[in-house]
């Protein structure tokens, strides 16, 4: 069967595999869905907005750390290697 669309975007993982959603110098985030963006994303938009709508405890991850992953410094120079990895896989087979 032919594939008409492949996404290839950005997966952000966490150390624990955890999200993280809070606010920082005024700006709310929520990030880190490790996989799991698009139930998460719609699970998180809606606590996020009850958080900026004053409800504090309405974000479950307000107070989690933010562990490294080990290993991992700086900007992930290797990623687009891996992805023509996985480019010259599909090619192949």
């Amino acid at each position: 069967m032919k594939v008409d669309y492949c996404w290839g975007g950005m997966v952000d993982l966490t150390a624990d595999r955890l999200p993280r959603a809070g606010e920082h110098d005024g700006i709310f985030y929520a990030m880190g869905y490790s996989g799991h963006g698009t139930q998460m994303a719609v699970h998180m938009g809606e606590r996020m907005a009850r958080v900026m709508g004053g409800e504090r405890d309405a974000n479950p991850w307000a107070d989690l750390a933010w562990p490294p992953v080990p290993g991992h410094l700086g900007k992930p120079w290797f990623l687009p290697l891996v992805g023509l990895y996985y480019r010259i896989q599909d090619i192949l087979h």
